[in-house]
């Protein structure tokens, strides 16, 4: 498993490495604001990281996705699936490194732009006197006892929706080129079969939970909610698996 995890790694590197290059870029702008004291540069430069950060975040989340796409489409990429690997494995290190990924790129998003806000924070006591302001605000919400729990709660059910969302993709993708091989439609029913599995999924959410508001604490709804999800990976992993043993020799 950890060498198939490695080996995702190793194949999605190049986009890591043209993200990383980027932030590099928006750094030594920003340092670059900073020294010599041009604000409406610093301005720009967090205004476009921001933006950046978002669409790195995004196209991360969905590279697992066209990857394993294309692991079923090309014939290079195909012999990963002609190793002494099962399906279940090739499948499980796919899901593992995706996830991970995108927790360790959202680590490393926030960590520079708490260095750059605390840079900005000491530098300007304009930003320092809105830094007490948030202080204030946060201390007012604090009030309202949101225990961290909640907030583990909420950030492990992102993590778990985003997972589902992957194993449904690998699902669908699978689908269309096993099963739906011989259809010409197979591309344009795969995406129906994804949306509708993906509608399921948060209508029976739903039907099983109610809205939040009806329990006491919001982590016991996040949980009950990572269940679910829980659920749905499960089943669409061990499907998705399923039919590379039945249609692609592993």
């Amino acid at each position: 498993m950890l060498k198939l995890m490695k080996y995702e790694f190793r194949k999605q590197l190049f986009s890591k490495l043209v993200i990383l290059a980027l932030v590099g870029v928006f750094q030594l702008v920003f340092f670059y604001g900073i020294i010599a004291d041009k604000e409406d540069v610093i301005g720009v430069v967090m205004m476009l990281q921001g933006v950046f950060t978002f669409g790195a975040l995004f196209y991360l989340a969905f590279e697992s996705i066209l990857t394993y796409s294309n692991d079923l489409k090309q014939k290079c990429s195909y012999m990963l699936f002609l190793t002494p690997n099962t399906s279940y494995g090739i499948v499980g290190a796919k899901v593992l490194s995706a996830g991970l990924q995108i927790v360790l790129a959202g680590l490393a998003f926030f960590a520079v732009f708490a260095i750059d806000g605390g840079i900005l924070i000491a530098k300007y006591d304009a930003i320092a006197q809105f830094k007490e302001i948030i202080l204030q605000m946060l201390d007012q919400f604090l009030q309202l006892r949101i225990a961290f729990s909640d907030i583990v709660s909420v950030v492990a059910t992102i993590i778990t929706s985003w997972i589902s969302t992957i194993t449904i993709a690998f699902f669908s993708i699978t689908l269309s080129t096993t099963f739906l091989a011989n259809s010409k439609l197979k591309g344009v029913v795969s995406f129906i079969i994804f949306l509708a599995l993906n509608v399921l999924y948060n209508k029976i959410t739903v039907l099983i939970l109610g809205d939040a508001e009806n329990y006491a604490k919001i982590s016991t709804y996040f949980i009950w909610n990572n269940a679910i999800a829980l659920g749905f990976i499960i089943l669409t992993y061990i499907g998705t698996a399923w039919m590379l043993d039945k249609k692609v020799s592993v």
